[in-house]
């Protein structure tokens, strides 16, 4: 059914209701307003005071830049383990060997038996050179009997077990104690030899083998002879045993017939006895 739009009156009661509709709805009721309000404030007083408390949590907490810093570890450095490379061989490395403790090399010897003798620098057998003459001796009494010379000790007879001892001729200093030894004779068993089994009989050529510092000294006042090796009576070849001299009557074609030991010189006096 067809309807036309209001005109006149009609469309002006029409305009006033709708317009009334209009603001009836747009008017808030009171009681619901009220309680949104205080709903509002109650939510904005809930705020302040949280974030009241936070403030006050906040400020009981100290900051970061408050806090004390820790003390700084010094960090140890740990030993680093030393590694094998794999596939090399493991050697354990052998115990430290102790260092021998020195020995002498002087042998064991027997008072009446001068072939047990050791010649050093420092000693003849029972002979001490750096010893008082009277107590180095009074034991060679068993082998030897003092010559009206005050230097000369002859073997006594009959001989000792290895044989007839060579002659010694023990050197005064003049001060009570040992100037030198001279031990002199034939080449034989019964004297006294160095650690090297040298002595009596002994060629130049195994005391040069013997004894790398072997060299030629000439006697006190003599002229220096240019061959030593030339049947030269005038020196000796004298080597340093223990820090003392022991110089040997020898040339390149005579044995050894004489040694002379002594602290004080390497060559023996001219005169024993005068």
């Amino acid at each position: 059914m067809d309807s036309e739009p209001p005109k006149g009156d009609d469309l002006q009661r029409l305009l006033v209701t709708m317009k009334q509709d209009v603001l009836a709805r747009a008017t808030p009721r009171r009681g619901p307003r009220r309680r949104r309000t205080g709903i509002a404030i109650g939510v904005v007083a809930a705020l302040l005071l949280g974030a009241a408390g936070g403030s006050v949590a906040l400020g009981l907490i100290p900051g970061q830049d408050d806090r004390a810093a820790p003390p700084a570890a010094t960090a140890t450095p740990e030993p680093r383990p030393t590694r094998t490379p794999d596939g090399a061989p493991v050697v354990d490395s052998p115990p430290p060997t102790p260092t021998p403790t020195p020995t002498s090399t002087r042998r064991p010897f027997a008072l009446d038996d001068p072939g047990t003798w050791t010649i050093s620098g420092t000693e003849v057998g029972p002979i001490a050179l750096d010893g008082a003459y009277d107590a180095e001796t009074d034991d060679l009494a068993a082998t030897y009997v003092h010559s009206p010379c005050y230097a000369l000790w002859d073997p006594r007879e009959p001989s000792g077990p290895s044989g007839e001892a060579p002659s010694l001729f023990i050197v005064p200093d003049g001060s009570g104690g040992i100037s030198g030894v001279d031990i002199a004779g034939l080449p034989r068993p019964a004297a006294p030899t160095t650690a090297e089994g040298l002595g009596l009989g002994s060629t130049l050529d195994e005391l040069r083998a013997a004894y790398p510092d072997l060299h030629y000294t000439v006697f006190d006042g003599a002229a220096p002879e240019p061959d030593p090796a030339d049947e030269n009576p005038y020196g000796v070849w004298t080597t340093t045993i223990d820090g003392g001299h022991v110089s040997f009557h020898v040339t390149a074609t005579t044995p050894v017939n004489g040694i002379w030991v002594s602290i004080q010189r390497a060559t023996p006096p001219t005169e024993f006895c005068g």
